[in-house]
């Protein structure tokens, strides 16, 4: 109940609000009313069982009552605003993060001039649910997503029940192109896509977030997809502007000289997650020229169109969809852009690349450009990957040294980089695909869960190694989805000492609630259990 009396007092508006108590409400409301120029002279508070009666004398900023009904509206908008909100906070996995969050929250929302007219949506329990749970997640979600993303934040969770609902690939696709044919230049076209691309991504997170993604692998999917739209539509336009001035790219013979952009890595796989950067490879045909106006040489037009395709996809904040073209032949000293039979020479039999460029072959996918290119490409990565050798497990275990020595600090459990994390996991799945996969070419998935699969009908894993392998591939996937969200930092995937408040913030994020020890007991045997199996099959 909440009351505006103008009669009780000469020199205030009396505001009275009669409710259940709830945590941080008073503190919420107040700073809700400073926000919106109101100044608080008095305070009262008569606590009766579980209610609570509060009594304000407040003025507006010029000292005087409130007596224009706008003005009473809002008064009595955010004080139920802020009431259920502050109602719904033990549902939050930290109620503490997002207290403070809400404050900016409704800080940029009275910014907005029709807020009062919008709070009719906002006051439903599942909105406010979903916005306790959104705003307590981490500090790193509200920083590089909810507030700089506060145009998509309002209209996301205003309609709760459309995140529901995933987007297919081709209704991505509709949506962009017609973003994009809007955009009346180059610079509005970028803007449009990078535009895009952030609002979808957060939308997929937050359909990740309130539950809407159940099924294990749907989230990665769906990411992937997105990803696979905005990497097509970024090399469209670059090819259309490129196209503009020097013409079609040719061989030698005067042929279309074709370009594959080809995925590796997570995108390969389709196992992209929370901060995960895009790798990326891009092969064209052969050399020759183009056709004009400005002619150039195919390898020079398509070493610009890589320069300018990385211009066009801006990473808001790193290691999150930032491209990385780290996986091409002689790495950062080597071209952008890699012709066919650089691509041959190098990761032929006789080439320079090492032992664990040719295994980052597994995850090699084309994802845009000329198909018919791509399978050439897929066929050698085959000739190349599957040809009959065993897997080199002295080199692997060598690079696995150096990683461990690199990206695992003593005393810690790195759930990537250390013993028994998912890079263990992930070279054994691997190991069994090259030494095997010759002789059983349905062992050639990019997808670690689809190759174990395979493993197990191909019979090297027994029923057993594969349910616990599968096991352990979820938990690590899940750990580190957590561990990032938490964070935002790609890279920093040191889970916390089991006795801090970090860790037990994972557990509830994780699904454990307060069961810190069965946190601690999945962790360990989960990774021991990986580290055996690798240490037993890879010899």
């Amino acid at each position: 109940k909440i009351e505006i009396d103008n009669e009780a007092s000469e020199r205030y508006t009396v505001l009275r609000i009669d409710a259940l108590d709830t945590i941080g409400f008073l503190y919420e409301f107040t700073n809700a009313l400073a926000l919106n120029g109101i100044y608080i002279a008095r305070v009262m508070i008569d606590s009766v069982g579980n209610r609570v009666r509060d009594t304000l004398y407040v003025t507006d900023a010029r000292g005087q009552k409130i007596t224009d009904p706008d003005k009473q509206r809002q008064l009595r908008a955010a004080a139920v605003l802020v009431k259920h909100f502050t109602h719904l906070l033990p549902r939050s996995p930290n109620p503490e993060a997002a207290l403070l969050h809400f404050r900016n929250f409704m800080g940029q929302l009275f910014m907005r001039p029709d807020w009062p007219d919008e709070l009719a949506t906002l006051e439903r329990p599942e909105v406010l649910e979903a916005l306790a749970r959104l705003l307590g997640v981490s500090d790193f979600l509200w920083e590089d997503f909810l507030r700089m993303q506060y145009d998509n934040l309002f209209p996301v969770v205003r309609d709760v029940d459309a995140l529901a609902h995933p987007k297919t690939k081709e209704t991505w696709r509709r949506e962009l192109e017609a973003a994009l044919r809007a955009a009346p230049d180059i610079e509005a076209k970028r803007e449009a896509l990078n535009t895009f691309k952030d609002r979808e991504m957060f939308r997929v997170d937050m359909r990740h977030i309130l539950g809407y993604i159940t099924e294990f692998g749907q989230f990665s999917s769906e990411l992937t997809d997105l990803a696979e739209v905005v990497v097509e539509a970024a090399y469209r336009l670059c090819d259309e502007e490129l196209r503009a001035q020097y013409g079609e790219p040719r061989l030698e013979d005067g042929s279309p000289a074709g370009l594959s952009v080809c995925a590796l890595g997570k995108c390969g796989g389709r196992e992209l997650g929370y901060a995960s950067d895009i790798e990326l490879m891009f092969i064209f045909a052969g050399n020759g020229e183009t056709t004009g106006p400005r002619v150039i040489t195919t390898a020079e037009y398509y070493e610009r169109l890589v320069h300018m395709f990385l211009q066009t996809i801006r990473a808001r904040r790193e290691g999150i969809f930032e491209i990385d073209l780290q996986l091409r032949p002689y790495g950062r000293m080597g071209s952008m852009a890699v012709s066919l039979e650089a691509f041959r020479r190098y990761f032929g039999p006789d080439g320079p690349a090492w032992a664990y460029e040719r295994q980052a072959l597994v995850k090699l996918r084309p994802i845009a450009g000329d198909p018919e290119l791509g399978r050439q490409i897929e066929a050698l990565r085959d000739q190349f990957v599957y040809s009959g050798e065993p897997f080199d497990v002295k080199a692997m275990r060598a690079m696995r040294e150096r990683q461990i020595r690199h990206f695992v600090t003593g005393g810690t459990f790195n759930a990537k980089f250390s013993p028994g994390g998912l890079v263990d996991l992930e070279y054994l799945v691997q190991g069994l695909q090259i030494t095997h996969g010759h002789r059983h070419p349905d062992l050639r998935r990019t997808n670690t869960r689809e190759a174990m699969e395979a493993l197990a009908k191909a019979g090297i894993l027994s029923p057993g190694e594969y349910e616990r392998l599968r096991e352990a591939h979820i938990f690590l996937r899940r750990l580190i989805n957590a561990l990032r969200m938490v964070r935002g930092n790609a890279r920093d995937l040191t889970v916390p000492p089991m006795d801090s408040e970090e860790f037990a913030f994972l557990a509830r994020r994780l699904g454990y609630g307060d069961d810190l020890t069965r946190l601690h007991q999945d962790l360990t045997r989960h990774t021991t259990y990986v580290r055996e199996l690798n240490a037993r099959l890879l010899r």
